[in-house]
């Protein structure tokens, strides 16, 4: 045999594998494709299991849950004393010890909340606000307990979470692409706020199933579901008014049904802030945003451009050392820019919900400049399903109008 034999029989060696190679991954593909909803179905519900698995396996014990506790206990008229025993007896009894002692005895402001009642009581009033999440305890509890009914309310809102995505999904011929979904969940920081005794995910799984909802013109639906949201975070109106003047501006035949979500939204806020003891917008963007107080009792400090602009800056180096949203927003703005310039978003009601996404999200860091993930989480998740939507669509259309989901 020459040596021009050996090198033909090396090729054909090689072309013959790579064709069968070729051959098995398009049989793979047109297998995947065929029970794509299958496949949807399957991956939302491994997700729901793993997370709660995760939740049972690798517990969190947050401190926000003691406040929310002492809320329950504050709407029945108690002492500061009173409300204190409740909050942290509960909780004494719910986890280990050594989780009680980092709650208790983990810095200064902890030891400071342990030891003093009202200290404790006077931070209540930055918790009063989330009227549903702290209804939802209030109604759980007798059931299954005060402490467990946290995770209750979690796991219901991961099931809002996986079903509203299923069916938006699938009306969209995207079920194929759920593991990129979830995948995006996680890169989002999901983990590091769904097992949390906190209502940001309820709030969160609220927002994206009412975006999704209006995004399929459900517009009923969305609205329902986004007045829950602002009941449970009021401050999420500032996306319902994004929202609407978004519609108006791309002249959306639904502005008229915004624009009554958002009126509706705001007589929540405003009877939420007259039931409840808030400790004021400027007090509370101090404590969150530049400097933890011991204790709310007589903190009224005056407006400073110096703090704001200070808390401003500390919050972006936190939001890009310590937490993934700013990246995330900054690539979502460059992929919008890309459809926009390039391929166009046709569809126009995905426009105005991109068009929220992106301004609701500079809207609330500029007003309320908060570093964590989960206070953009659902804004962001809305934005990059839009917009790959959007770019599926363009590659259907460059196809020559067939479905996108079919032709990669």
């Amino acid at each position: 045999m020459t040596m021009t034999s050996e090198v033909d029989n090396r090729r054909d060696l090689r072309s013959s594998l790579q064709g069968a190679f070729a051959t098995g991954l398009r049989g793979l593909h047109h297998v995947y494709w065929r029970h794509a909803d299958l496949v949807s179905v399957l991956t939302l519900a491994g997700f729901v299991l793993v997370a709660v698995a995760m939740t049972f396996l690798r517990p969190v014990y947050n401190w926000d849950v003691l406040a929310y506790l002492g809320t329950i206990a504050k709407g029945s008229g108690a002492s500061a004393a009173e409300i204190h025993a409740y909050a942290y007896g509960v909780v004494q009894k719910a986890v280990p010890p050594e989780a009680f002692a980092a709650l208790t005895e983990a810095g200064s402001y902890r030891i400071r909340q342990y030891a003093d009642p009202e200290a404790f009581v006077s931070m209540l009033g930055m918790y009063e606000m989330k009227w549903l999440y702290i209804s939802l305890m209030k109604w759980l509890s007798p059931v299954v307990g005060a402490y467990e009914s946290t995770y209750v309310i979690n796991i219901a809102a991961l099931l809002v979470l996986a079903t509203s995505t299923g069916i938006w999904l699938h009306a969209t011929r995207l079920s194929g692409y759920a593991p990129l979904a979830v995948a995006l969940f996680f890169v989002l920081q999901f983990p590091g706020f769904y097992a949390t005794q906190q209502p940001d995910f309820l709030g969160n799984a609220l927002l994206i199933a009412s975006l999704l909802s209006y995004e399929r013109k459900r517009d009923v639906e969305g609205s329902l579901l986004m007045l829950l949201t602002i009941l449970t975070r009021p401050d999420q109106i500032a996306t319902t008014g994004v929202l609407m003047a978004c519609a108006w501006f791309l002249r959306d035949r639904s502005t008229p049904i915004f624009a009554v979500t958002f009126l509706a939204g705001l007589l929540a806020w405003f009877v939420i802030g007259q039931t409840s003891e808030s400790v004021g917008y400027w007090s509370h963007v101090w404590f969150s945003t530049y400097q933890i107080q011991d204790t709310m009792v007589g903190f009224h400090p005056e407006f400073s451009p110096v703090v704001y602009l200070t808390a401003i800056g500390f919050n972006i180096y936190r939001s890009l050392f310590e937490n993934t949203w700013l990246a995330a927003y900054g690539l979502g703005l460059a992929w919008v820019g890309t459809l926009y310039f390039n391929t166009a978003v046709g569809d126009q009601r995905r426009q105005v919900l991109l068009l929220t996404a992106l301004l609701a999200i500079a809207a609330k860091f500029a007003v309320f400049p908060l570093s964590d993930g989960r206070i953009y989480f659902a804004q962001l998740t809305v934005l990059f399903l839009m917009a790959f939507a959007a770019w599926i669509a363009g590659k259907a259309r460059t196809n020559g109008g067939a479905s996108g989901a079919r032709q990669l």
